[in-house]
C-alpha cells in the first residue's frame, strides 16, 4: 500500500470520528437533560412526607397466682408465655389488628380525618426479639406524630375491649360453674344438717366424748365395786365377831334401828329387873310379883309382835333378847362395846346399801352409754361421708369464687399488655422525597449514561478503522 493511500485512509477515519462524535453528543446531551430534569421536576412537584417510628414490647415471662385457702382447697391461676406455642404469635394478631379498618377509623377519628387520609402504617416484627416497629407516613412531622399517638390509643383501647370481652365470656363460664357448685353445696349442707337432726349426732368428737364419758364410768363403777367389796367383807367380820349371821345382822340392824322397838326394849329391861327385884323380897305368889309378871308378858308380847312385823316372820323372845344390845347377864361395859358394835354395823350397812345403790346406777348409767355408742358409731359413718361431700363442695365452691376474682385481675390472658418502649418520634427530616438518593440515583443514570455513549463511539470508531485498513 502506498503512503499516499494510508495518508487518506488516515484523513477519512478522522473525518467519520468528528461526524461520528456530533452524532453522540445530542443524544448524550439530550439523555442527561431528560434524567436531570426529571429528578428535579419530581424532587420540586412531589409533596414531603414524614414518618414517625415508635416500637412496643410484649411480655416473655410466665405469670402465675396461687392461693391456698386452710382448711378448704387452694385456687391458682396461670398465664402461659404468649410465645410457647410456635404456631401462634401474639405480635401477628397485633399486626392484624392494627391494620384492620376498625382500628384505622377509630384511630382517624381521634384525628377528624377520613381513614384514606390517616393510611396504613407498616409494621415489622422484629426477629428474635418481643418487639415490634411501627411505622406511619404524615404530611408533617407533628402529624406523622400524631398519627402515631392516635394509632397506638386505638390499638390501645381495642385490645382492653377485647380483654373485657374474653373477661366477660369468661366469667360467664365461671358464673355458670359456681351455680352449680353453690347449688350442689347447698343440697350438700341440707342433707348433712337433715342427718344430724335425725341421727343425733351432730360431730365425729360426740364419739370421743361418749368414750371418754363411758371410759370414766367405768372407771368408777369398778372403785364403787371394789368399796362395797370392802364395806360387805367388814360387815361379815362384824356379823362374825356379835356371833350374828348376815340375816340376824341385818335383823339386829331392823330391830335396833326402829324407835317403837327400842322403846318396847327399854321396858322390857326395866320391867324385868323391878321384877328381879321384887322376887328376891317376895314369893312368886306375891300379887306385886304377879302384876309385874304380868306387865313383863304383855311388854314381851307387844316387843315380839313388833318385831314379827318388822321382820316379816315368827320371832320368839330369845331370838329378840339375842338381838338386843344386852343378852342374858352381859355387864354394862360389855352393853356399851355391843352398842359400838351395832352402830359400825349399822354404819356399814348404811354404806353397802349407798355403794350398791350407786355402782346399781353406774352399771344403768354405763350400759346406756355403750348403747349409744354403739347407736353413733354406726352412724358416724353416714355422718363422715356427708361432711366429706360438704368439705368438697366448700373446696369447689370457694376455688371457683377465688379463680373468678382472679380472672379479674388477671385481664391480659390472651391479649398480653404492651409497654412502648421508643415514644413515637417527631421526625426531623422527610422520609420521601430523599433528595440525596434521588441525586445520587441521577447521578449515577447519568455516569453510566455517559459511559455507555463513549463506549458505543469507541467502538463504532475502532470498527470504521479497521474496516478502512482493509
Amino acid at each position: 500500500m502506498s503512503d499516499f493511500t494510508v495518508i487518506h485512509n488516515s484523513r477519512s477515519h478522522s473525518t467519520w470520528r468528528q461526524k461520528s462524535w456530533k452524532l453522540y453528543l445530542p443524544i448524550w446531551l439530550l439523555a442527561n437533560g431528560m434524567i436531570w430534569s426529571g429528578a428535579l421536576l419530581y424532587l420540586k412537584k412531589t409533596p414531603p412526607t414524614y414518618s414517625s417510628e415508635w416500637k412496643i414490647i410484649l411480655p416473655g415471662a410466665k405469670s402465675s397466682t396461687n392461693i391456698t385457702l386452710p382448711g378448704i382447697g387452694e385456687a391458682s391461676s396461670s398465664s402461659d408465655s404468649p410465645y410457647s406455642s410456635q404456631s401462634s404469635d401474639p405480635r401477628q394478631n397485633y399486626k392484624y389488628l392494627a391494620e384492620t379498618n376498625e382500628v384505622l377509623q377509630a384511630a382517624a377519628n381521634h384525628l377528624n380525618m377520613s381513614v384514606e387520609k390517616f393510611g396504613k402504617p407498616q409494621i415489622k416484627i422484629l426477629d428474635n426479639t418481643n418487639l415490634m416497629q411501627f411505622e406511619i407516613k404524615g404530611d408533617t412531622p407533628e402529624q406523622s406524630q400524631k398519627k402515631a399517638l392516635a394509632l397506638n390509643k386505638a390499638l390501645e383501647e381495642k385490645l382492653d375491649q377485647l380483654r373485657k370481652e374474653e373477661i366477660i365470656q369468661q366469667n360467664r363460664r365461671l358464673q355458670a360453674v359456681l351455680s352449680g357448685a353453690e347449688q350442689k353445696l347447698q343440697v350438700a349442707q341440707k342433707r348433712l344438717s337433715n342427718y344430724k337432726a335425725q341421727s343425733g349426732l351432730s360431730a365425729t368428737e360426740q364419739l370421743r366424748d361418749v368414750s371418754v364419758n363411758l371410759e370414766g364410768l367405768r372407771r368408777q363403777r369398778a372403785e364403787t365395786l371394789a368399796q362395797l367389796e370392802q364395806v360387805t367383807a367388814r360387815f361379815r367380820q362384824l356379823s362374825a365377831s356379835l356371833g350374828l349371821s348376815s340375816q340376824e345382822a341385818v335383823d339386829a340392824l331392823v330391830l335396833q334401828s326402829n324407835p317403837s322397838c327400842q322403846q318396847y326394849l327399854a321396858q322390857y329391861s326395866k320391867v324385868s329387873a323391878e321384877l328381879a327385884s321384887l322376887s328376891a323380897k317376895y314369893l312368886p305368889t306375891h300379887p306385886a310379883v304377879i302384876t309385874k309378871q304380868m306387865e313383863k308378858d304383855a311388854t314381851s308380847t307387844a316387843l315380839i309382835q313388833k318385831a314379827q312385823s318388822l321382820l316379816g316372820r315368827p320371832v320368839s323372845q330369845a331370838t329378840i333378847e339375842q338381838l338386843t344390845l344386852s343378852s342374858g347377864g352381859s355387864s354394862s361395859s360389855s352393853s356399851s362395846e355391843r352398842a359400838v358394835l351395832f352402830q359400825e354395823l349399822i354404819s356399814f350397812q348404811g354404806q353397802q346399801k349407798g355403794f350398791q345403790a350407786q355402782a346399781q346406777e353406774l352399771g344403768k348409767q354405763t350400759a346406756e352409754l355403750e348403747s349409744r355408742l354403739t347407736n353413733l358409731s354406726q352412724k358416724e359413718s353416714q355422718l363422715d361421708s356427708l361432711q366429706r361431700n360438704v368439705r368438697i363442695g366448700e373446696a369447689v365452691f370457694s376455688s371457683t369464687l377465688t379463680r373468678l376474682d382472679l380472672s379479674n385481675s388477671n385481664i391480659s390472658a390472651s391479649y398480653p399488655s404492651m409497654s412502648v418502649l421508643s415514644k413515637p418520634s417527631l421526625p426531623e427530616e422527610p422520609s420521601s422525597p430523599k433528595r440525596k438518593f434521588v441525586l445520587l440515583g441521577t447521578s449515577l443514570g447519568s455516569f453510566f449514561l455517559t459511559t455507555g455513549i463513549v463506549s458505543l463511539g469507541l467502538v463504532s470508531s475502532k470498527s470504521r478503522k479497521v474496516k478502512s485498513d482493509v
